[in-house]
C-alpha cells in the first residue's frame, strides 16, 4: 500500500493522506468514513479536466503529460486534497502547459477504476504520451505538485541569465537552490544535477552569470546557495562551497525549512516529507509564539542548533489547526507550553518534564536524537467491568496484562470510534466473542487506538487485528485476509492459536447464518 497513508492514520482533517497501508506515522486519522456527509468548501477547480470512461482516449491519451487523480466523493482525503489540486492545475496552464491535471470519480467510472487498480482514495497516476508510468507518491500541496510536474516535465535546474529571472523564480518560490559553474560541465556541476533530478520539494537553478551569483550570495563558480524567501521573515541565501552529492543533500535538507513552521494543514507535506524522521512540536499559546516571547526565543535558539537534525514544529494550541495535535497527545486540558518529540518512523512519541528552559530544551532534543528519550504512550483508565457484549475492553495500560497473557491466545482488534469500517465490523466481532465465549484458553479483545497506546501493538490502520498468541515471546500476527467474516476471523484463530481448543457445537441455523453474513469488506 501507498506511502501516503502513513499520514492518515493518527489524527485527522488537516493532512492530506492516500489510502491505508503500512505504519501510518504522521499525526492523522482522517480514514474515510462514508458516514461522513459534510460538504467539502467550494473550489474552482476549472482548470481540473473531469475525465471519464468515454472521454479518456480523448484526455489523456492525447496529452503529452497527465497527472490523473481516482477520487471518491466521500473521501476526506480526497476533499483536502481538492483546492491544493485545483491550485496546482491552475498555475500548471502557465508553467508547465503540456501537463494536464484531471480527475476520475472512481465510483461512478469503476471500469477505469478498475483497470488501474485503484483500491483506495485518493490515487493519483502519471501518464506520458497516454501510457501509465507511476503512481504519483509526489507531495499532496499546490506547489509541491506543481515542482514534481515541472521536473518530470522539463529540466532539472532552470537556467537563469539576468537577475530579474532570478527574482521571478524566488517570487515562485519559497527555497531556491542556486547553483554557480563556470560552464555546466565538471564533477561539481554533475554532482549538483544528479541531486537536483531526485528532488521535487525544492526547485534549483543554475547559472553562468557572475551578477546573478551575487544576487543570490554567491562569489566562487562551483558553489551553491539556498535563497529563502519564508513568510514573515526577511530574505536569507545560505551558501554551500565544496559540492558532491552527498553534501548538497544535507545541505538542502537542512536550510529548506525555515528554523521552526506551524503546523497548518498547508504545512503538512513540508513537515512530513521534510527527509527528517524526528520533529520537536511546541504546543502553546499565542502568547508565546509571538515574536520576541521568552518561549518562542529559546525554542528558535535550540532550533538554530539541531537545524538539519529536527523538524521544530509550533502549534497554536488556541488555534482552529490545534486539535489533531491536542487529540493525538492527549494534551486537552494541559497547561502551556507543552514540549513534544516524535519520531515518525518508530510511531515514538515524548514530552518534555521538566520546565521549558534554555538547557532543558536541549537536553530534551538531544535525547530524541541520541535514543536515551523515554516515550510515553497513551492509556484510558482500566475499567472496572472489561466486558462489553463478550468482547474485552483493553486499555494501553492494561496490555501486558490481558493481551501478553502467556497462557492465553488473544486476537485484538484496534478500532477508532469515527471509523465506518470498525462500525461495521461490531456485530460480527460480538458475534465472535460469543462464539468462543466457553473458550477459556482465547480472548476477543478490543481496543481504542485514538486513546490508547503499547509499544508491541503496531496500528496500520483501523481496524487492525492483531493475534497475539500464547507463550513467552511469541510473536504477533497481523490478520491480512480480505474478509472480515465470522468464518474467516474463526478459521484464523484456529491455524494460529497455541492452546489447543475445542468449539462447541453450532446448529445448522447458526452455521447457515454464519455462512450468510456480510462481511466488514462486502458492507464497505
Amino acid at each position: 500500500m501507498p506511502r501516503w497513508s502513513l499520514l492518515a492514520l493518527l489524527f485527522g482533517l488537516l493532512l492530506v493522506a492516500a489510502p491505508f497501508s503500512k505504519h501510518q506515522l504522521a499525526w492523522a486519522s482522517d480514514e474515510y468514513d462514508e458516514d461522513d456527509d459534510d460538504e467539502a468548501p467550494a473550489d474552482d477547480d476549472k482548470d481540473v479536466v473531469v475525465v471519464t470512461t468515454k472521454n479518456f482516449d480523448d484526455v489523456v491519451k492525447k496529452s503529452k503529460f497527465a497527472l490523473v487523480e481516482f477520487y471518491a466523493p466521500w473521501c476526506g482525503h480526497c476533499k483536502s486534497l481538492k483546492p491544493q489540486y485545483a491550485a496546482a492545475a491552475t498555475t500548471l496552464k502557465k508553467v508547465a502547459p503540456d501537463a494536464v491535471l484531471a480527475k476520475v470519480d472512481a465510483t461512478v467510472e469503476e471500469s477505469l477504476a478498475g483497470k488501474f487498480g485503484i483500491q483506495g482514495y485518493p490515487t493519483l497516476k502519471w501518464f506520458v504520451d497516454g501510457e501509465l508510468v507511476s503512481d504519483y507518491n509526489g507531495p499532496r500541496d499546490a506547489e509541491g505538485i506543481v515542482n514534481w510536474i515541472k521536473k518530470k516535465t522539463g529540466p532539472s535546474a532552470v537556467t537563469v541569465d539576468d537577475v530579474d529571472k532570478l527574482q521571478e523564480l524566488e517570487a515562485d518560490n519559497e527555497v531556491l537552490a542556486v547553483g554557480y559553474f563556470s560552464a555546466f560541465e565538471g564533477e561539481a556541476f554533475e554532482a549538483f544535477i544528479s541531486y537536483a533530478k531526485k528532488t521535487e520539494s525544492v526547485s534549483f537553478a543554475q547559472t553562468t552569470s557572475a551578477e546573478v551569483a551575487k544576487a543570490a550570495g554567491l562569489e566562487a563558480p562551483g558553489t551553491l546557495a539556498v535563497v529563502k524567501n519564508f513568510k514573515d521573515e526577511p530574505r536569507a541565501t545560505v551558501v554551500l562551497a565544496e559540492l558532491d552529492e552527498e553534501k548538497i543533500a544535507d545541505f538542502v535538507k537542512s536550510e529548506k525549512l525555515p528554523l521552526t513552521i506551524e503546523f497548518s494543514k498547508g504545512n503538512s507535506d513540508k513537515i512530513f516529507n521534510s527527509g527528517i524522521p524526528m520533529q520537536l512540536i511546541l504546543w502553546t499559546s499565542a502568547k508565546d509564539l509571538e515574536s520576541g516571547a521568552e518561549v518562542r526565543t529559546i525554542y528558535k535558539t535550540v532550533a538554530s542548533k539541531f537545524k538539519g537534525k529536527l523538524v521544530f514544529v509550533t502549534v497554536n494550541n488556541e488555534g482552529e489547526e490545534a486539535d489533531p495535535v491536542t487529540n493525538f497527545f492527549g494534551l486537552k486540558g494541559a497547561a502551556s507550553p507543552v514540549l513534544l518529540g516524535f519520531y515518525m518512523e518508530k510511531n515514538k512519541k515524548y514530552k518534555l518534564q521538566e520546565p521549558f528552559t534554555l538547557e532543558a530544551v536541549e537536553k530534551f532534543a538531544e535525547s530524541i536524537l541520541d535514543g536515551t528519550a523515554q516515550p510515553e504512550y497513551k492509556s484510558q483508565p482500566i475499567p472496572e467491568d472489561p466486558y462489553e457484549d463478550g468482547v474485552h475492553v483493553v486499555v494501553g495500560k492494561s496490555v501486558d496484562s490481558v493481551v501478553l497473557d502467556p497462557t492465553k491466545d488473544v486476537l485484538l482488534e484496534v478500532y477508532a470510534p469515527w471509523c465506518g469500517h470498525c462500525k461495521k465490523l461490531d456485530p460480527i466481532y460480538k458475534k465472535l466473542a460469543k462464539r468462543f465465549k466457553k473458550v477459556s484458553s482465547v480472548v476477543i479483545a478490543k481496543m481504542d487506538g485514538t486513546e490508547n497506546e503499547h509499544p508491541l501493538v503496531d496500528v496500520k490502520g483501523f481496524p487492525t487485528l492483531i493475534f497475539f498468541p500464547a507463550g513467552e515471546d511469541a510473536t504477533p500476527i497481523p490478520f491480512e485476509g480480505g474478509d472480515r467474516t465470522l468464518k474467516s476471523l474463526t478459521k484464523f484463530i484456529k491455524a494460529n492459536a497455541k492452546v489447543p481448543y475445542e468449539l462447541p457445537k453450532k446448529s445448522s441455523a447458526e452455521e447457515s447464518a454464519a455462512d450468510d453474513a456480510p462481511s466488514a469488506k462486502d458492507e464497505l
